[in-house]
């Protein structure tokens, strides 16, 4: 794409440029006193405007136009007004739009930069879109194919300013292509690409299908976007194609960014630890406050935060992201370095602010990340460390991201961070509780110490979120508190060692409940949950809270819990206090609360009735007075309880009354509803809990359930039965492929799927793959594939020899041009990933160098472990990604790995076997497994595909058998049965053992074709796999 290099200068300044008229108006703004004036000095001067444009629409043919300048005048002012007015003129405005579009279609940059400014701040509303949206994206598609880089600019910079604000725009697909094409062209300048690196960003998030719907386009696009981080010496283009990569990686296709993991950690390597080392020479234009690329730092923290899952993370992500366990020890070892020289450059005294800012910020994003790479206890432990000596900063910034990381550090690492977190420096924690102002830290500190909150330091914990709420020195959000009171109930019933402590807290947070801070219902009801579950807490708690009820200013949550648990268990107070003294209480507290707390008062006062027939006369005064309640729901109660109590006094049976007020059964929820109060916070780390103290014979409770479960409601809120919860249904996170596309024909489940084999599926092989995989069959090493560029070469061993069924594979790049490439990658993918899959893919190790000089080579190594037997068309696939001048190149081959690559022949031993033993041997396995282990292949010519390739005649059945001892099939010597082979060997599987077969084949020469058997000791298609493999390397 050739384009006219000019000065891009995105604002002229030049005094041809200035717009008088525009000053003179504004300055007139200015100067006017009152509103109306200015009010009406605007309203005359778009009449003015209105007019040109209308006379000038009218007349489109004669001699009056508008020249640009006139034109860009009148659209400033528009716009300067649109501004002034907080966008309230739109209305006022919508007749400049035409004017605006000429004046986008205009040559002259001032003019076309003024009209795409004015369409950007226009784009937020609507009725703007819906009226010039195809015009514009049109002279955007005009622009950008244009060759005046000026314009282009502008074309992206609206582009990635309005993407998401013309969804029609991400649609367009003349707009789409035209950006990816300034951003893979060669001839685009690094200005030019950055705009379109994000422009395209904005198109990609406004529209998805971009990249989803064609997967050949979206191969070709994304590995075109990622091969401008190919060039690790100049970082100007990294910093805006990152966020476009990371955003690819995390909703797109994360399994083809996986490839940049050893070439991002290089990037991060060199700027983190060789930049700021002495021997660093980066240029000076790449340092800022004397850190090397800070924001291209954060970035690839970030991207490889999406790539890289943790093994807490690995239960609940897909399987095409990266695991620490299978990243090769090389990049594994940068990157534990980069972490630790983090550390050290964030806890070193600086004096200056903008340098110590830079290097926290690094900081942070690297302590974050630094859990998914399976550090040991003591670097987890140094982090914890540094993070603390940071929480006596001045700022406020500071303090909050070093507890964010502390919360995340402890939630991810357990016990390491956790011990030195609590260890160290929990003194320091609870004086940022009792000193800290800001609500935001606040909530922080409170995270952290329910993280890290055991059975051991439950009380003291406890204790001084108490004090925060109770005795604060400034006034302190209702909503802040709330979130404490819930998690002090979360912590004191999961930890408390106490029933007489658990009792006292958690009565003790109800008591500061009040309508204008903490109105909680669920903290209420879940102690009562506990309580009618366990029967030793039942007297505890309604002695305690008699206490609490008898003071005045007792909180309505204390009496709602004491109409609950005190009418369900009064008798078992009785003996301290009477009938009509506990009637009387409650008819005390009925005037001074709510009417749904009154409701469940009425509730309790019948069952008062129930337990002491004499205190009949109150209580049937009580209903009587509540009978013209104005609030329907008393009055159906009070009608209701006043016939019942009638009912049973005249007939003398209170059969009816024991039948409705039957005790409370036991609650059978199996989590603490609080817990979905936490949102994202994990579990605290202890496992003590007031449980393990009372038995679970009482208790039928899973206070360790991270689960979430929301109480069902009910319509009449405050009566008991109070809200509970159905078991939990486990399921799974992530479905897993059932079957997938074999020799046999199986189809992939709609209901479960496993997208590694989705991605293998989707492959397109490269041309003439054939020639390579047939050679890898029947030979150890040799030429994969060959491309003009490229020469790919193979090696296949077995490493161990107590374990064969583990082959190491060796490719080795060969660049055969006259340039250099650069950036070469691979993507190994297995036919299956999940749900059981025959083989895995370990050790992956990615090419030594990333740059291969002209006529050098660089080498790579993996291992396949085969688990058990499988096709030979569902092999691993290679896809090979680099860049070479101004193109960039993938291939992909199909690498042999099949059942027989798992033989080791004993020689020996199959030519001491006679024709005669080989044919007992035979009738043996068909008589034990039958048919289900034998496999027949009748008619197989032996012509190749390859020209030239055809069997001599005469020496065919030589080269059959040659063939097959390359392959690893041991023969029996005989001469008794001609043009016949018998072959016998072992296949190894790791997970089903190990598997003889026998193989008989006959030749015929006249037909050039031949028939072979096979029988193995495992009944189903192994037989069949071993047949295929030996066609495969016959006749191909």
């Amino acid at each position: 794409m050739d384009r006219r290099k000019t000065g891009i200068n995105p604002v002229p300044t030049t005094g041809s440029n200035t717009i008088k008229g525009l000053q003179l108006f504004i300055a007139d703004l200015r100067t006017t006193q009152q509103s109306e004036e200015q009010e009406r000095r605007i309203q005359s001067e778009l009449i003015k405007i209105q007019q040109h444009f209308e006379t000038i629409s009218r007349k489109p043919g004669s001699n009056d136009k508008l020249t640009g300048y006139q034109r860009k005048k009148y659209i400033a002012k528009l716009a300067y007004i649109y501004i002034t007015s907080h966008t309230t003129r739109l209305n006022s405005l919508m007749f400049g739009l035409d004017q605006i579009i000429e004046l986008l279609r205009s040559s002259v940059f001032s003019e076309k930069f003024l009209a795409y400014m004015t369409l950007q701040l226009l784009y937020v509303h609507p009725s703007v879109v819906s009226k010039v949206g195809d015009d514009a994206a049109y002279q955007v598609v005009l622009d950008l194919a244009g060759s005046n880089d000026d314009h282009v600019a502008l074309a992206l910079n609206f582009v990635g300013v309005v993407g998401k604000l013309d969804d029609q725009l991400a649609h367009n697909e003349d707009v789409v292509n035209q950006v990816f094409q300034i951003l893979r062209s060669p001839t685009s300048s690094h200005y030019l690409k950055k705009k379109a690196a994000l422009a395209f960003l904005m198109l990609l998030k406004s529209n998805i299908h971009i990249l989803v719907d064609d997967h050949q386009t979206k191969q070709s696009w994304i590995q075109r976007i990622l091969s401008l981080l190919d060039d690790t010496r100049d970082y100007r283009l990294m910093l805006p194609v990152l966020p476009l990569v990371e955003y690819i990686a995390k909703y797109v296709d994360p399994s083809s960014c996986i490839r940049l993991l050893p070439q991002l950690t290089q990037i991060l390597y060199n700027c983190l630890v060789i930049g700021t080392s002495p021997e660093g020479n980066l240029p000076a234009e790449f340092k800022f406050a004397n850190v090397p690329n800070p924001w291209i730092i954060i970035r690839i923290v970030s991207l490889l935060s999406v790539l890289i899952v943790s093994p807490v993370e690995a239960t609940t992500t897909s399987s095409q992201l990266m695991h620490s366990s299978n990243i090769d020890p090389e990049t594994l070892g940068k990157l534990r370095i980069c972490v630790t020289k983090a550390i050290e450059l964030g806890t070193k005294q600086l004096n200056d602010p903008m340098e110590r800012i830079v290097l926290n910020s690094i900081l942070f994003s690297l302590i974050n990340f630094a859990s998914k790479l399976e550090p040991s206890p003591d670097a987890i432990s140094n982090s914890g460390t540094a993070l603390c000596s940071l929480l006596s900063s001045g700022e406020i910034n500071v303090r909050y991201l070093t507890l964010d990381s502390l919360v995340k550090l402890c939630s991810l690492s357990g016990k390491p961070a956790i011990d030195t977190v609590r260890f160290h420096n929990l003194d320091t924690i609870f004086r940022l509780l009792s000193t800290e102002r800001d609500s935001s830290i606040i909530r922080k500190v409170v995270d952290l110490l329910y993280t890290f909150t055991d059975a051991g330091n439950v009380k003291i914990i406890v204790e001084k979120l108490f004090n925060y709420i109770s005795g604060a020195k400034h006034p302190v959000e209702p909503s802040l508190k709330s979130d404490i009171a819930v998690k002090i109930s979360i912590l004191t019933e999961k930890y408390a060692t106490d029933t007489n402590w658990f009792v006292l807290v958690s009565l003790k947070l109800l008591s500061l409940t009040t309508s204008a801070t903490l109105n909680d219902d669920e903290i209420w009801q879940r102690l009562c949950q506990i309580v009618v579950n366990n029967q030793q807490l039942q007297k505890l708690t309604c002695e305690q809270l008699l206490g609490y009820l008898f003071d005045p200013r007792s909180s309505e949550a204390l009496v709602k819990t004491g109409a609950f648990l005190i009418g369900e268990y009064a008798n078992l107070v009785l003996d301290n206090f009477s009938m009509g003294d506990l009637f009387n209480l409650f008819a005390e507290k009925y005037f001074v609360v709510s009417n749904m707390t009154r409701a469940m008062i009425l509730t309790t006062m019948l069952k008062f009735y129930r337990i002491e027939q004499r205190i009949e006369a109150v209580v049937i005064k009580f209903f009587q007075l509540e009978l013209n309640s104005l609030d329907i729901e008393l009055q159906t109660r009070s009608f209701e309880y006043l016939n019942l109590v009638q009912f049973s006094k005249i007939s003398g049976n209170v059969v009816l009354l024991d039948a409705i007020l039957m005790p409370m059964p036991p609650f059978n929820t199996k989590s603490n509803p609080l817990l979905k109060r936490l949102g994202s916070l994990p579990s605290s780390s202890g496992s003590a809990t007031v449980v393990d103290l009372i038995g679970a014979s009482d208790y039928d409770t899973d206070s360790n359930s991270n689960t979430p479960l929301t109480p069902t409601s009910s319509s009449r809120a405050p009566l008991p039965p109070l809200p509970r919860t159905a078991k939990p249904v486990r399921t799974g996170s992530r479905s897993a492929l059932t079957s997938s596309s074999t020799a046999h024909g199986a189809s992939i489940s709609n209901v479960e799927r496993d997208l590694g084999t989705e991605h293998y599926l989707q492959q397109k092989l490269s041309p003439n793959w054939e020639e390579g995989f047939v050679r890898m069959l029947s030979h150890k090493k040799g030429i994969l594939y060959t491309s003009p560029l490229l020469r790919v070469l193979y090696s296949i061993s077995q490493p161990f020899s107590e374990q064969p069924f583990q082959l190491r594979f060796k490719l080795t790049f060969v660049n055969h041009t006259e340039w250099d490439i650069h950036g070469i990658s691979t993507e190994i993918i297995a036919a299956k990933t999940q749900d059981n899959p025959e083989y895995i893919i370990q050790n992956i190790l990615p090419p030594a160098n990333t740059t291969i000089a002209s006529h050098k080579r660089t080498e790579q190594t993996f291992d396949v472990v085969i688990r058990k037997p499988f096709p030979v068309d569902r092999s691993p696939l290679v896809n090979i990604f680099f860049s070479c001048g101004a193109t960039t190149n993938s291939l992909t081959v199909k690498t042999a790995v099949g059942v027989t690559s798992t033989l080791l022949t004993s020689t020996q031993n199959a030519s001491s076997l006679t024709v005669t033993q080989f044919v007992q041997n035979w009738k043996t396995l068909g008589e034990t497994f039958g048919k289900e282990s034998e496999y027949s292949m009748e008619g197989v010519n032996l012509t190749r595909r390859k020209p030239g390739g055809i069997f001599e005649t005469g020496t065919n059945l030589s080269t059959i058998a040659q063939t097959m001892v390359r392959m690893g099939f041991g023969l029996v010597e005989q001469t008794s049965v001609p043009n016949t082979i018998f072959a016998t060997s072992v296949v190894h599987t790791k997970t089903k053992g190990n598997f003889d077969y026998l193989l008989k084949i006959k030749y015929t020469e006249e037909t050039s074709q031949l028939s072979a058997t096979c029988k193995t000791t495992a009944p189903g298609p192994l037989s069949q796999y071993v047949v295929e493999c030996m066609r495969y390397a016959l006749t191909n």
